[in-house]
This record gives structure tokens, sequence and C-alpha cells, in this order.
């Protein structure tokens, strides 16, 4: 500095500052809190009153109250000092810096931001005439409610989706009319169970077993013979309306209808016509026997077998008559006939005649060989229209069994093998309440010179020994297996173009072997092999089958093969074969 020429005496370098400068008020004077220096510049002033927060959907309302006051206040503070005076300046400068005016002073901390939030919402809620009515909603209460709805739909629709599902059929069988596929059971009702103890059954006894018949699966229960008649064999009945007083009354039909109805069974007469078409004339006829008809409809009867039309040789009025008789019945009751109304007509009348008629009996000769059987039932079905909704064939055994006195001839040992297959063929099968009988008696000798009564009894009662059960056990089985598989229930393979047979007879030609092969899309498909000889046989049906697993038996299921099929003497083996 000295070759600049200035002086570094120290006397001359000191800076006098005021005392006032000296003595300034410390920051913890002006900044009580450490918030405070966040915002230096944000006034806080309460001069300037409220700070009034307008709605969003209200008007702008500028407040006329605000007085410039402060503001001057503030400016005149800030000129007060003198432009000549340094020191003045500086003072004013802080003391402007510092002035409460300029700062935020956050002194209620201990307020919370919530009733801050809640003070400024009331403060600033205005309504005007402007505001829409849902502002002043209570949305709180709304928006509970609408959750709890939200909720409860939700659990409804899962409810209602798992009753649903729980609820859905285990199997998806395709479905038939009620006497289509399914299995009639014949009853004699006077060599059925006896419940006033003269020795003759009764429809009471019918009643009483009830659960008898809801046991077999059965669909039908069919009364044969049941009116009044001149001869021991009751066909040519004198009335049709009129039931033999030894078996019931018309209570008794009344009550045995009502409930086979409550258990989902029916009920089915055989009304023989041969005395009422020969006493009169061709309408009086059809008049006794349309009256006849409505009558035991009332009673609650379901289906009839009307015996004895082949007597008319006019087939313009059989069919005349068979018109009437199945509008009177409706679609939902079943009209049988037998096969010998068929015989000697074209097929132009067989046409006619099919519109009419639901069920048409053929019945099967068991004496005969497995040859003569299946070319038997290859023209019937061959005959029959083909179709869900066109008439079907009922199966039945023929023959008067019980006069044969000697139960172990060959013709009483087919029953049983005959019963099965006749279990399988397509159409309705209609078994008798005597066979089984019979196909108890032939295992237990010791019963063969006992009455039907007491036979009946015992077998309805489940007296009989294990191995003669155990035959009546596979015939059930059988009853059950039909009603739940529609390749033994369904007599066609119905397509949209066509309705295509799905059965197949076959013989073998070393041995008297009956072979029924029936089947159905996406269902397993199933064989009865019958033996009508008297001797064991051991056959080789690899050409047709491999392998599968044989029903009916009590235990456990059995693997077949085919490679040596071993089958005994008058029976039936069934097997459902593997896809």
């Amino acid at each position: 500095m000295d070759n600049m020429e200035i002086s570094t005496e120290p006397s001359l370098l000191e800076v006098e500052l005021p005392q006032t400068l000296l003595e300034s008020p410390s920051v913890s004077t002006f900044l009580p809190d450490e918030e405070a220096s966040i915002c230096p510049l944000l006034s806080s002033n309460t001069a300037l009153g409220q700070t009034l927060i307008s709605h969003p959907l209200s008007p702008n309302v500028v407040p006329s109250d605000i007085t410039s006051s402060n503001i001057s206040n503030t400016d005149c503070k800030a000129e007060t000092s003198s432009s000549g005076s340094s020191t003045g300046i500086a003072m004013e400068t802080t003391a402007s810096l510092f002035n409460k005016v300029n700062y935020h002073h956050l002194q209620n901390n201990n307020i919370t931001t919530q009733e801050a939030s809640a003070h400024c919402l009331k403060v600033s809620r205005r309504k005007s005439k402007d505001t829409p009515s849902f502002v002043s909603w209570n949305w709180p209460l709304i928006r509970k409610c609408t959750f709890f709805v939200f909720v409860s739909a939700i659990l409804a629709i899962c409810s209602i989706v798992v009753a649903k599902i729980v609820s859905m059929p285990k199997t998806c069988n395709p479905k038939t009319a009620w006497y289509r596929g399914s299995v009639f059971y014949e009853i004699d009702p006077a060599s059925f169970k006896d419940t006033n103890n003269d020795g003759i059954g009764d429809i009471n006894g019918i009643i009483n077993e009830i659960d008898y018949f809801v046991n077999l699966e059965i669909s039908g229960v069919r009364l044969n013979s049941i009116f009044s008649s001149h001869y021991v064999s009751y066909i040519n009945a004198t009335s049709i309306n009129i039931i033999r007083p030894e078996l019931g009354n018309l209570n008794s039909v009344r009550n045995l209808a009502k409930l086979l109805h409550s258990h989902n069974l029916t009920l089915l007469l055989d009304l023989p016509l041969q005395h009422v078409i020969a006493a009169g004339k061709d309408s009086e006829a059809l008049d006794v026997v349309s009256k006849s008809i409505l009558h035991w409809i009332n009673q609650g009867v379901n289906g009839f077998y009307l015996k004895g039309l082949e007597s008319y040789t006019n087939t313009g009025v059989l069919l005349t008559y068979l018109s009437s008789w199945k509008r009177i019945l409706g679609p939902n009751r079943v009209l049988i006939v037998g096969e010998y109304l068929l015989k000697n007509k074209s097929k132009p009348e067989l046409s006619a005649m099919f519109e009419h008629i639901d069920l048409v009996d053929f019945v099967l000769d068991i004496e005969k060989n497995s040859q003569n059987l299946k070319k038997f039932t290859d023209n019937i079905l061959s005959e029959m229209p083909i179709g869900d909704d066109k008439t079907w064939v009922q199966w039945s055994i023929g023959g008067n069994f019980f006069d044969r006195l000697n139960t172990s001839q060959p013709i009483i040992s087919k029953l049983f093998a005959a019963t099965i297959m006749q279990l399988i063929l397509p159409g309705t099968p209609n078994i008798m309440h005597r066979h089984e009988i019979l196909i108890a008696q032939r295992k237990n000798h010791t019963y063969s010179g006992q009455t039907t009564q007491l036979m009946n009894d015992e077998l309805l009662n489940r007296a009989m020994s294990m191995k003669s059960l155990d035959e009546l056990t596979m015939v059930h089985r059988m009853i059950s297996l039909r009603e739940r598989s529609p390749s033994i229930y369904k007599k066609v393979i119905c397509k949209s173009d066509i309705n295509k047979p799905n059965t197949q007879i076959l013989t073998h030609s070393s041995a008297d072997i009956l072979i029924i092969v029936r089947n159905y899309p996406r269902k397993n498909s199933f064989v009865s092999i019958t033996n009508f000889g008297n001797t064991k046989v051991n056959l080789d049906l690899t050409s047709n089958f491999y392998s599968g697993t044989r029903m009916l038996i009590v235990g456990s299921a059995e693997k077949i093969y085919f490679k040596q099929f071993l089958i005994n003497a008058f029976n039936t083996i069934v097997v459902k074969l593997d896809k």
C-alpha cells in the first residue's frame, strides 16, 4: 500500500460502528421458533385479517374491507431512514426485514393439520343459488351404502353360482319319454301278495310292496288281469269297468295309482276287448272303449294294453278307433297293442297305424335257438319305424312256464339268461313277476313243490338262499344299468340328417351263442353274450372285441378279455367294453 501512497496507519483503518448497531437484537428475538426461518417473507400479520378461501363453484368475491393501511405502514417504516446516513439505512432495513409483517410466525404449532383443514372448509363452504344440490348430499353415507350393496351383490352372485354347480347333474344323458326305453313290471294281482288271507293275491298286496318296485328302478307297473270273466284265463272279460271283487275295488286302484305317482312310477292296465267287440256294432264298441279309457284315466291310470284288436279286419275302422283312443290318452299316456295287429298289413297301412300307437308288444320265444332269435329280432327292428318319437317295441318273454312241473327243464333254465338278454334289447322290456319267482325257484329245488303264493312271499321278504338271490340281484342290477346307460335305453343315434340304429346282433358259428352289441356316441358300448346251449363253451371273440369290464356281478369288478371267453350253459354275461 505504500507504493499506492495510501496510509496504513491503524488509526485510519478503524471503523467506528454505532452502539445501536452493536447492540442489535439477536436472532432469537425475531425468530423464536425454528420454523420461522423457513419462510421469512410470508407475513402473518393479524391486521390483514383472516384469508378468505372461496368455494370452487361459488362466484369470486373480492373482499372490500381490506385496507392498504398495513401496507402503507410498512412502506413508511421502510422510508423513515435518511438517505445520508448509512447507519440509519442498515437499522431500518434490518427492522423491515425482521418485521412481524414480513415473517410467518408459527406460534400455534400445536394446532393439527386436520383441525386447520376443517376450519378452512368451514369458512370457505358458502352456498349460492348456482351451487348444485348434490354438493350437500351425505356422501360418506352414500359411499358406505354403495359399498354394502356392491359386496352384497357379489356374494349373491357367488352363492347362485355355487348352488348351480352343486345342483348340476353328474351325468348328461339324453332323455326320452317315460315309456320309451324304460322297464315295465307285469303283475297278475291274483298271484301277488295276499292281504286278507283268502289264498288269492290282491291290489292291496301290491300297495304294501311299493318299496319293492321303487328299488327295482322300473318306470311302470302293469296289471294284466283285474276284470271279471266267465273263464279262468280272464282273457274274455265280461266288463272292462268292473274289477274282480277278490282283487279289490275302484278305491284300491285309485290308491295304487296315487301311491305309484308319488314315487315317480306309473300304472298300466290290460283292457281285453274281445267281448266288447263281439257284443255290438263298430260304433258301439268305439263308444264303450272310449268311455272305459276315460273312466280309468280319471282313476290315475297312465296307459293301456288293448287286447283283441286283431279281430278287426277293416283297417279303415281300426285306424279311426286308434286315432280316437290316442286322442283321448294324449301324448303323455301310452297306448300298447299286440304284434298280431300288424299281421297282413301293407307298409302304408302300417305307417298310418304307427301314427297312433306308442308301443307294439312282441313276444320272444326262448325255446328257439340263437339263430332263430336273431332272425326274429332283426325282422322286427327292420320293420319298426326309426326315431325316438316313433313307435317303439315292447319286449316280452312268452310261455306259461308254471305248467312245467319239472323246473330243471332247459326252458326254465333259459329264463334267467333270456331275461338278461331281454333287458339289453332296444325298446321297452316288460318283465313278469312270475318269471322272478321261477328264476329263484330254479336255484332252490327244495322250493319246487311250494305254492306260487308261498314262493312270492319269500321272494318279497328276501327269504331265498343267497344263491338264488344272486341271480335275482343280477336281474335288478341289469334294470338299473339300463336306466342309466344311453347305449342301452336309446334305440337310435339321432343326428341332424339321419337316425342311425345303435344295435348289432350277432351269432357264433360253433355254439348256440347270441351276441348283442349296444353303443352310443361318447359313451361306453355294452355287449351281452348269451349261451342258450346246455354246455359250457370257451370262445375266441377277439375278431369283434378285445377287453372290457364284466357288469352285474356281486362283488368287485372283473376284467374280461375275449381271447378265451368262458361262459356257462344257460347264462348271459354283460360286458362294458373299453373305449
